[in-house]
């Protein structure tokens, strides 16, 4: 069972859950994403960031919200983390082919190089594929546990 009222050292955001949150907070909308968006941009929740995980982010941000939201979105990302590169990822991410589906390797190996305590998404096949190495919950799960 995971344990509650432990505040998480660093977690990875699932892009899904980056978005939603980052969309209800700009229309004052209270849900488990924009709380843990909320957390994030205050300070109070270290996330990870890979180049890829970025640029998957802002272009789904231009494509649902135009290119001011997504270029803010970038802005308050870059000046919260060190983003990492995918070449810094490459040995997690020899480590971990074959272990997790492809498409999740990059982000298992960002989860990886960063020691994230939890994996936060509402894609639960991408939470059940990486179930296996860490521990991974939805936003509604999360804010019980961190108490956001």
């Amino acid at each position: 069972m995971v344990e509650r009222n432990k505040k998480p050292q660093i977690v990875l955001i699932d892009t899904n859950v980056i978005i939603e949150g980052a969309i209800n907070l700009t229309k004052n909308v209270d849900s488990p994403e924009a709380r843990i968006w909320s957390a994030f941009l205050q300070g109070r929740l270290k996330a990870a960031f890979s180049d890829v995980l970025l640029f998957e982010v802002v272009a789904v941000a231009r494509r649902l919200m135009g290119k001011d939201f997504a270029s803010k979105l970038r802005s308050q990302i870059l000046s919260k983390v060190e983003v990492l590169s995918k070449g810094e990822l490459s040995q997690y991410i020899s480590q971990l082919s074959g272990e997790v589906p492809k498409e999740d390797t990059i982000h298992a190996a960002l989860a990886t190089a960063v020691n994230a305590e939890y994996i936060i998404s509402n894609n639960r096949e991408f939470l059940r594929s990486l179930r296996a190495k860490f521990k991974c919950v939805t936003p509604k799960d999360f804010i019980e546990i961190a108490r956001l």
